[in-house]
């Protein structure tokens, strides 16, 4: 039997928006893999539901969902339509996000039967990730795309840091979307009040399983030095570099019915890793 489901969770509390989901699986395939898409993007970006279908093809259980605050709807899933919410939010909620995929599936809401889960995560989505890990001790193997080692790095200093602290909102320019991007100054205080859970080395130097760090030698979103540290905290750690950029030769949207030759390469290693025993 095979199937692609969708799902919605529904918020628990009023601090909560609901989390869109889908998940390509098969009930004999042993494995299940969660995908955390990055930073201005969805789970329907670009090559995304290529990659599922790969995934699935070589026995892996695909699902890949929306973090709540990603400013997309229920009923719009690929335009940034919400941009109030996805000015709320911040490190914190899509950590619980990620948690609340996780319990759902560990309810067995989905009806099917896995023995590990297995975590990718691209960019900002793999620093989600890695934090998780602290959290869901059923997390066996775990995947890094173009990840970021230190969501503190990322946040403005100096003059930046002051004038939005005295704005109250950060603008970010989305060149695809040509739209200003609202991020409240409550993003930045949220990581300070809880940075001791919200550091990434910490997640990975805790870790017992295996992790594989990916990144993209033309890389100019996320420097490559990322994922050396990345392998560096993990105790049982790999790296893959290949000659691509940030997204691994793919964009959105994606047209085309194959995978870019470096994104399918990323892939496929991926898989040999999650695969191997």
């Amino acid at each position: 039997m095979n199937n692609k489901e969708t799902f919605v969770i529904e918020p628990e509390n009023i601090d909560e928006l609901p989390i869109s989901g889908d998940i390509k699986y098969n009930c004999n395939y042993k494995n299940l893999v969660i995908f955390c898409h990055g930073y201005k993007g969805f789970k329907d970006w670009g090559c995304w539901n290529i990659v599922s279908d790969l995934f699935y093809s070589k026995e892996l259980n695909f699902l890949k969902f929306n973090f709540s605050h990603n400013g997309l709807t229920l009923s719009k899933q690929t335009k940034f339509t919400d941009l109030e919410s996805f000015s709320k939010n911040n490190y914190s909620i899509e950590v619980n996000d990620l948690s609340r995929v996780i319990n759902y599936i560990n309810s067995n809401k989905l009806n099917i039967n896995y023995e590990n889960i297995y975590i990718i995560g691209h960019s900002r989505g793999s620093g989600i990730a890695c934090l998780s890990t602290q959290y869901h001790s059923n997390i066996t193997k775990l995947v890094s795309w173009a990840g970021v080692a230190s969501f503190k790095e990322r946040f403005p200093s100096d003059k930046e840091l002051k004038e939005w602290r005295e704005n109250g909102t950060r603008y970010i320019f989305n060149s695809r979307t040509e739209q200003k991007m609202p991020h409240l100054y409550e993003f930045y205080t949220d990581f300070i009040n809880n940075e001791e859970k919200l550091t990434i080395k910490t997640a990975l130097l805790n870790f017992k399983g295996d992790f594989l760090s990916c990144y993209g030698l033309l890389d100019q979103v996320i420097p490559n030095r990322n994922a050396f540290d990345m392998a560096k905290w993990a105790t049982k750690s790999s790296t893959f570099g290949i000659r691509t950029n940030h997204t691994f030769g793919s964009k959105h949207p994606w047209n085309e019915k194959q995978l870019p030759i470096h994104l399918k390469e990323i892939c496929l290693k991926t898989i040999d890793f999650l695969k191997s025993d």
